[in-house]
């Protein structure tokens, strides 16, 4: 059994704002810690549930939260951000994807930390006409390449966009109840991780059973992702390539034959468009 992990940050156990995960900030080490300890804790599942090879993708931010020497020595670890499929890097043919420490996409109220791709130059991301986040984004490319999702975890805002976007499919695990975008009621990281480590194993066991399936997710060909920018001169930035659509003043699109395809000319855009941002005017 080859299992994917995609690791994110602001859905960890104890995570509950900005300081926690943005390197140089003084929460920043102890964010990380908590991150291995969730990562961990699947891995640790994952393995007793029959996985053979595990592979790791960081993906929060910079990609570089992780280190190896903390990260259970049974998983290989893909470490930096200049990664054609961002997120979702080394999916490849694996029997189960576990998206760990997610967080809610941009707009959902009382959800901890939610954004989409960005922390605010992203308004919202579209596939077809089906507004998503980060979590549906990248559940569809596995989807697309028959990878089942067997394990979300997240704030509550997040079990619940997971329910929307994957129905009854994957296990979850709520680690925190969202009460604000930057506060959260913290559940003890000592029972998280038990409940993460269970979670994981059953998603393993269900993946060799055939158990998951795919979701009924949107992967139709061909596939137009749309992203709605802060500012226009994001957008502007975004278009410049000649792949990309200026959809509208502050919107850019790109159309592929296929979701796959889509995806990584969407990692592209966004790449772009961030770099776009003003010091002053955003």
């Amino acid at each position: 059994m080859r299992v994917f992990v995609s690791a994110d940050m602001e859905g960890v156990t104890g995570v509950a704002a900005a300081e926690d995960v943005v390197r140089g900030e003084p929460e920043y080490d102890r964010g990380t810690e908590l991150l291995h300890g969730d990562v961990n804790a699947a891995i640790e599942g994952a393995v007793a549930g029959g996985a053979t090879e595990i592979l790791v993708n960081d993906s929060h931010s910079s990609m570089r939260n992780l280190d190896r020497e903390r990260l259970d020595g049974r998983a290989t670890l893909i470490r930096g951000n200049t990664k054609p499929r961002s997120m979702m890097q080394g999916l490849g043919d694996h029997d189960c994807a576990l998206l760990v420490g997610y967080h809610a996409k941009a707009g959902t109220p009382e959800a901890v930390l939610n954004h989409t791709f960005f922390g605010h130059e992203l308004l919202r991301l579209r596939v077809g006409d089906d507004e998503t986040g980060e979590l549906g984004w990248n559940a569809r490319l596995a989807a697309a390449e028959g990878v089942p999702v067997g394990l979300v975890t997240g704030d509550d805002a997040t079990v619940a966009e997971a329910r929307d976007e994957l129905g009854d499919a994957p296990e979850t695990v709520a680690v925190k109840e969202g009460i604000d975008r930057f506060t959260a009621a913290c559940r003890p990281a000592s029972e998280t991780a038990d409940e993460i480590r269970s979670a994981a194993r059953r998603a393993v066991e269900r993946a060799a059973e055939d158990a998951l399936g795919t979701a009924a997710l949107d992967v139709s060909s061909p596939t137009r992702i749309e992203a709605d920018w802060a500012t226009t001169n994001l957008a502007a930035r975004a278009a410049g390539s000649p792949s990309v659509e200026r959809a509208g003043g502050r919107t850019t699109a790109v159309e592929a034959d296929s979701y796959p395809e889509a995806y990584e000319e969407t990692v592209a855009m966004l790449r772009a468009g961030g770099a776009g941002r003003d010091e002053f005017y955003g």
